[in-house]
């Protein structure tokens, strides 16, 4: 098991033995690294709280732009796509973006692994970067933009519709792998604590919605609490999958179910 590197400096630091003379300053230094070690604690707490609450919402829908750039294409609008197309890349990029931030928590190297070949997939390839490593291979992105493209100049291209189509079902699969590799090396009791908060914030915009008779803004935060419920009862029933069967797994299980066919829908 990996020692905490705060902790270790603390520890080489108190045992440093200083003059009796000295013993003043030696406790004014014992006290500053204890509260340095505080410090860097509360620092890594906070980190790591950013980074779960931006797995939170960066894999809360990754199907979205993928399915509006779909529409567009397939609707003929040639001269919308390049916005879809550059809402896409970006929310690609952003998966991946994320995705490496919650690398740099874990100390899972088999799943940090998974998580970068598939990132590596994922991403967007541009002429000037990486031209040397990546030379004669496209991301799953960018496949999946050249279909867009070439169907919105012949929307009613049956080979481009199933061209489109092939690749829509590749890009969801691989999301959805790459989705599980970043639940594992996410900490649960992060992204609960985490989800918690952000279905109280929703709950509070649907309030507020309804006061103000603002139908989009309420379909937009029912829609958020229905797909972390998701979320939640994925990686929840996920989890569990990782313990012997037995009282404790079959209450949680209980819970999983309730909200499935009772909790979410009321949203």
């Amino acid at each position: 098991m990996r020692r905490c590197p705060e902790k270790q400096t603390c520890r080489i630091f108190h045992g440093i033995s200083l003059p009796a003379d000295k013993k003043d300053k030696n406790n004014a230094l014992n006290s500053a690294i204890d509260n340095m070690c505080k410090k860097t604690r509360d620092l890594r707490r906070q980190l790591r709280k950013a980074i779960i609450d931006h797995v939170s919402d960066s894999f809360l829908d990754t199907t979205v732009p993928l399915l509006v750039l779909i529409e567009a294409a397939k609707n003929g609008r040639e001269k919308e796509m390049k916005d879809y197309v550059a809402i896409f890349q970006e929310h690609a990029s952003r998966l991946v973006e994320v995705a490496n931030l919650a690398c740099s928590l874990s100390t899972n190297e088999d799943g940090i692994k998974i998580i970068q070949m598939a990132a590596n997939y994922i991403e967007t390839i541009c002429p000037q970067e990486k031209q040397s490593h990546n030379e004669g291979r496209n991301s799953i992105t960018k496949l999946v933009i050249n279909a867009a493209l070439a169907l919105s100049v012949r929307p009613k291209s049956q080979v481009l519709k199933n061209n489109m189509d092939m690749y829509k079902s590749t890009w969801e699969n691989h999301i959805h792998v790459f989705t599980e590799a970043v639940d594992d090396i996410t900490s649960i009791d992060d992204f609960l604590a985490v989800s918690e908060s952000h279905f109280l914030e929703d709950v509070n915009k649907c309030i507020i919605a309804l006061r103000e008779q603002d139908a989009d803004n309420l379909d937009r935060a029912a829609g958020a609490i229905r797909g972390r419920a998701a979320r939640v009862m994925h990686i929840v029933s996920g989890e569990m999958d990782n313990y012997e069967p037995g009282a404790y797994t079959e209450g949680v299980m209980r819970n999983v179910q309730y909200l499935t066919k009772t909790g979410k829908f009321k949203f």
